[in-house]
């Protein structure tokens, strides 16, 4: 395969690069002279196999410490731009110093034009071409693999998700059928929703609505109460939202809340409030209090519907969580095989 290279020479090919163009073309390799980076990604993005970078860098051969720190952020955007790309830093006269920060940099070589002649040039040039397409069909192969390997792995999950449905469907037969206890999974049970409020005739009236939209609610008017229990519904039950009143008897609705999700994880929370003040919405927010029900409940077929919504939406991510965790377990040896795999860049 013909060797190509992109130059970028920010004032021009002349002179003694010029030189090195020319004699490069005629050893077989095809340079081209651009003024920028920009440029020569355009450029690069039309190969197949990524071309040689060189870099001009004779501003910075006189060896100062800023020069030698601009070639150094030089061949570090290059990179950047350009990673499937190891650049070539070309300098005249080069010191040992220049030629060091190059290297740490991440440059592939350097070319000096007062000590190399074509043969040297061309070497390097074949080398880290040679590089640059070994990791490029490397890079190929494992993308490909990789690829491959999460197909196999979504099927998987199709199909053990089928699996598990009919386990569970099979498992709560069985027990039927015996008389045995069928306990809830998030796989079988209905959306869940704690509710805690001291007023009990509107308790009782939003739990009512609450499971007739389908949505089991456990309801409650204090929040020392709700949190004695909250820990063994979600174990047997489950819960998936708590609406809770801000003012409470005993601890309010915000330490409700916060002591809610010390026991059940992540449980989303809505807060009850006749007024919503700034310091209270605050407070609520480093709580994780996902919105607010204005009191008086002017219209309870709409806060039902969305209370239910958010508890269906809860349970189908809890779902979603029972079935990966499920899936994890059974097949662990495939999935750390899959996770071994080196990242694409």
């Amino acid at each position: 395969m013909e060797d190509a290279a992109i130059l970028i020479a920010p004032h021009g090919a002349a002179g003694p690069l010029r030189g090195l163009v020319e004699r490069l073309a005629a050893s077989g390799v095809t340079t081209t002279v651009v003024d920028e980076l920009p440029a020569a990604v355009d450029i690069s993005a039309g190969y197949e196999a990524p071309p040689c970078v060189l870099l001009d860098l004779r501003e910075a051969s006189g060896g100062e410490i800023e020069d030698t720190r601009l070639a150094s952020q030089a061949i570090r955007r290059a990179i950047t731009a350009l990673p499937d790309t190891t650049p070539i830093a070309v300098v005249s006269g080069g010191n040992p110093a220049l030629i060091l920060a190059c290297i740490r940099a991440g440059a592939g070589d350097v070319i000096d034009l007062q000590l190399e002649g074509t043969a040297p040039a061309r070497t390097i040039i074949a080398r880290i071409s040679e590089q640059q397409r070994d990791r490029s069909v490397e890079a190929s192969l494992l993308a490909s693999q990789r690829s491959m390997i999460e197909e196999l792995l979504r099927d998987l999950i199709r199909t053990e998700r089928r699996s598990i449905d009919a386990e569970d469907k099979l498992a709560a037969q069985a027990r039927r059928a015996t008389g045995e206890y069928t306990a809830f999974t998030a796989e079988t049970r209905a959306p869940a929703v704690l509710l805690v409020e001291h007023d009990r005739d509107v308790a009782d009236e939003l739990a009512d609505l609450l499971e007739a939209a389908g949505i089991a609610t456990f309801a409650y008017v204090t929040g020392e109460e709700a949190v004695r229990e909250a820990q063994t519904l979600a174990t047997s039950t489950g819960l998936d939202l708590a609406l809770v009143a801000a003012q409470l008897p005993g601890i309010d609705g915000l330490e409700t809340i916060r002591r809610l999700r010390d026991r059940v994880a992540g449980l989303p929370a809505f807060l009850m409030t006749t007024v919503i003040e700034a310091d209270l919405a605050a407070s609520a927010a480093d709580l994780g209090v996902v919105g607010f029900v204005q009191k008086p409940l002017a219209d309870l077929d709409d806060v039902v519907e969305r209370l239910a919504q958010l508890a269906r939406e809860s349970l189908g991510r809890t779902r979603e969580q029972a079935y990966v965790h499920r899936i994890k377990e059974r097949h662990e040896r495939v999935l750390a095989r899959y996770r071994s795999l080196p990242r694409v860049p």
